[in-house]
């Protein structure tokens, strides 16, 4: 149970970290059930939660990425996201149309936009997974200058949760 406790206590704390320096006047709507009840992600170190961010963008443009003829965007890609993550990504079976494809996503025309326009267009994703109330307003602060995309809760929650099986698989690790 202490174990427990400690980590609890350590995302909680992470968590208020972030949230404290970029919305410091939405913090105080927030209570510590509101933290615990916030995703995993939002208590990621910055480095992991900038590349999820680039992960879930990614899955979002997976059916434009696979017409890139290009070298250059492709080596931008492998570079941003990491090669295991580009190629399990691409390895993935094309669907049928989705509400991805009405989804607005960024067209990534150049190289040099690659890292930038994934990072924003999962960042919108992670914001729409989220329930609208203080956390959403907070974490928008946290995730500026990206905006909730427009895709329902539970489809934002689902793209989520597929890039992190996704990258998991990629790293060697387990989906179950």
């Amino acid at each position: 149970m202490n174990t427990q406790h400690a980590l609890q206590r350590r995302r909680r704390a992470a968590l208020a970290r972030r949230l404290v320096a970029s919305a410091p006047d939405v913090v105080a709507a927030l209570d510590w059930d509101a933290l615990d009840r916030a995703p995993d992600w939002l208590a990621l170190p910055d480095d992991d939660l900038l590349a999820l961010q680039r992960q879930v963008g990614a899955l979002l443009c997976v059916a434009e990425m696979r017409l890139w003829i290009d070298g250059a965007r492709l080596a931008a890609a492998r570079a941003t996201l990491g090669e295991p993550y580009l190629r399990a990504l691409l390895a993935q079976p094309a669907t049928p149309a989705t509400p991805l494809d009405s989804a607005v996503g960024p067209r990534i025309e150049l190289p040099g936009q690659v890292g930038a326009l994934l990072q924003l267009a999962g960042a919108s994703v992670l914001l729409a997974s989220l329930t609208h109330g203080p956390l959403r307003r907070a974490a928008s602060a946290a995730l500026a200058p990206a905006v909730a995309s427009t895709l329902a809760r539970e489809l934002a929650r689902s793209l989520v949760a597929r890039a992190q099986c996704l990258a998991a698989t990629a790293a060697g690790g387990s989906t179950a």
